[in-house]
């Protein structure tokens, strides 16, 4: 029968719910096909998320100091109090990186708060500023572990900077640009210098752009490298009878008469003659060639999160990367760099960066 006496005995009406029936159908086609590709763009989307929050990563165990694991406790407490439990291991790594557990302001948490380093004298009330700033940082970077870590450290700025330039995730190329940014805009202040070889190079200056690695290192337990375990106790970095020749603390410059903070000790020694020795054992970090007021100069991290550096030295025998033993001797008395006569520099930092020095004298027993 031809269709079109079929479509004849068809009335206008029934044809007219046929063809609405099957644009219903495939109304209901499509959507059920949208949904289907927002589940799947949903889906990858979480996956994605789960692998920015670096669960891996996060699940380690922290291998640290007794000094920093007799915290564990206060870090379960306010990890549980802020809402990141799951983040107890890589706080504790955080703050092997921070401190060592050495002072009292063990997360360095203070200038979260707008304070200078180290105001926090209560571990307790650190460690509640800081797991509730790592908290705050977590969250504004949507889970994303690195990018928290590296805000943690540069601030918050560096979340909205990873937002303009990077959709919102971390790179260690993003925080070598963002450290150059802020340098050249505060390095008039004379609050920041170039101390790692790496950021002297780059000019990354401000904060620290390895901080992401060094924390991670912790985590994963590859602190450094060879058999440098600390003994517990520090020899002083000039054998026999020291003549220290300058304290640590405020004092007047001995330049152009200005009171200045002199951030280390200074030991007299004979030019060219004395032998500088590592406090303990450990990993040469930095190795540097004039360029600096420090003139020729060693930091050597100890396994303990704390770093020593030795100033104005006339030669040095180590290289960067290198592992020494306590009281190897690392180089001769000097006096390179802005210095009035031979004498050691000697420095104790919390971290691989200018200013984060504190009084060596209980380290050496003075």
């Amino acid at each position: 029968m031809p269709w079109s006496l079929v479509l004849g005995l068809v009335s206008r009406k029934v044809w007219l719910g046929l063809v609405g029936l099957v644009m219903v159908l495939f109304l209901l086609q499509m959507v059920l096909y949208a949904s289907t590709i927002v589940t799947l763009i949903g889906f990858q989307k979480s996956k994605a998320s789960e692998d920015v929050q670096s669960v891996d990563v996060v699940n380690g165990t922290a291998q640290v100091s007794a000094a920093v694991e007799q915290y564990r406790p206060l870090f379960e407490k306010y990890a549980a109090k802020y809402g990141v439990s799951d983040y107890v291991e890589l706080l504790l790594a955080k703050t092997m990186q921070e401190s060592g557990g050495k002072l009292d302001d063990v997360m360095q948490a203070s200038e979260s708060l707008g304070l200078p380093p180290n105001t926090i004298e209560d571990p307790k009330r650190s460690i509640d500023v800081g797991v509730q700033y790592f908290a705050d940082m977590l969250e504004k970077a949507g889970g994303d572990v690195k990018l928290a870590l590296q805000a943690y450290n540069f601030g918050g700025g560096f979340i909205e900077y990873a937002k303009e330039h990077n959709h919102g995730e971390y790179s260690k190329e993003l925080a070598i640009e963002f450290s150059q940014m802020k340098y050249q805009e505060l390095k008039h202040t004379g609050m920041y210098s170039c101390i790692s070889p790496e950021a002297a190079a780059l000019q990354a200056c401000y904060g620290d752009i390895g901080y992401v690695e060094a924390v991670l290192r912790y985590l994963k337990g590859d602190v450094v490298e060879g058999d440098i375990q600390p003994t517990g106790e520090w020899v002083r970095p000039i054998a026999g009878t020291l003549n220290q020749t300058s304290n640590y603390g405020m004092r007047s410059d001995p330049f152009n008469g200005t009171s200045t903070m002199h951030r280390g000790i200074d030991f007299a020694c004979t030019n060219a003659v004395t032998p500088i020795r590592s406090v303990d054992h450990g990993q040469v970090v930095r190795v540097s060639n004039g360029g600096t007021g420090y003139g020729n100069s060693v930091i050597i991290k100890h396994d303990d999160g704390l770093y020593s550096h030795y100033a104005h030295l006339y030669s040095v025998y180590v290289d960067q990367g290198g592992v020494v033993q306590k009281s190897e001797e690392i180089g001769k008395c000097g006096t390179t760099g802005n210095s009035t006569g031979p004498h050691l520099h000697f420095e104790v930092l919390t971290k691989n960066q200018y200013r984060t020095d504190v009084n060596p004298t209980p380290y050496l027993d003075l």
